[in-house]
């Protein structure tokens, strides 16, 4: 029901910080979607601790980051997987620049281009309470799911998202998953 209005969905899934389900949701939620019948792409978006490509058992050293700098083409990028309807663009090889490249236009055209050809778009982020780069994935989402993790997230760190939501009025369409309940 969210974002019912959109056709094509571009959904980020983001955390504050890293152990309490980021990626584990992301890569679930895909796999979910693509049974289902939609055309899915999973974005591997944490360019500092990647980690997509384990858990797909996929080439680590082709993906956004190398898409990103011009060093390989979209296609190159893109890793077929076992889940028919899933592909996945893991995140690449680790960049000193990772927050400049996920801002830049490239970047943003990339979601363009991917928003015309997939059902749903899954981008895995950063946790935001370490770094902006989060943020700046979710900013171009029709949806954001914020991983909390029971009993072990600390209440300091919704601080995070509400000021995301209220003060700053950067990001939309926040909704919180409890996640290990």
């Amino acid at each position: 029901y969210l974002a019912s209005e959109k056709k094509n969905k571009i959904i980020s899934v983001t955390s504050s910080v890293g152990g309490e389900g980021k990626t584990f949701t992301a890569m679930n939620l895909a796999v979910i979607l693509a049974l289902s019948g939609h055309k899915t792409i999973l974005v591997g978006g944490d360019l500092r601790k990647p980690q997509i490509h384990e858990d797909f058992k996929l080439d680590a050293t082709k993906g956004l980051s190398n898409y990103l700098i011009g060093k390989i083409t979209l296609k190159e990028a893109i890793h077929n997987t076992d889940i028919e309807n899933l592909i996945v663009i893991t995140s690449g090889p680790t960049q000193t620049n990772p927050a400049e490249l996920l801002d830049s236009t490239k970047m943003k055209d990339l979601i363009t281009e991917l928003n015309k050809k997939y059902d749903y778009i899954i981008i895995d982020t950063p946790p935001i309470g370490l770094v902006t780069d989060g943020v700046i994935l979710m900013k171009q989402a029709d949806i954001n799911l914020y991983i909390i993790r029971h009993d072990y997230t600390k209440i300091k760190m919704l601080s995070i998202i509400n000021n995301l939501y209220e003060q700053q009025k950067q990001i939309k369409n926040i909704n919180i998953i409890i996640n290990d309940y």
